[in-house]
């Protein structure tokens, strides 16, 4: 089945918390999954969580989460993926 529309671009990312304090993994995931009735910045960009450690989002949020992931020091990778 053929779907109809246009190709939406968005970048994914993948990120380990791993060998980061548990302070910092806590205040992370807040930052980016919200808590309580506040809404995260994932959610704010209009992106979607798809595993543990991976989400995307629009790209026209690309540069402000790499700003985000550098400030924060968390490794991450990003690819750019199209979708319906």
């Amino acid at each position: 089945m053929k779907k109809e529309g246009k190709l939406k671009q968005f970048v994914l990312y993948t990120y380990i918390l791993k060998n980061q304090s548990k302070s910092i993994r806590v205040r992370f995931v807040y930052l980016l999954k919200g808590r309580g009735k506040e809404k995260g910045i994932v959610e704010e960009f209009k992106g979607k969580f798809l595993a543990p450690g991976c989400f995307m989002i629009p790209i026209k949020h690309d540069k402000e989460m790499q700003e985000i992931f550098e400030k924060w020091k968390i490794k991450f990778k990003r690819i750019h993926v199209l979708t319906y």
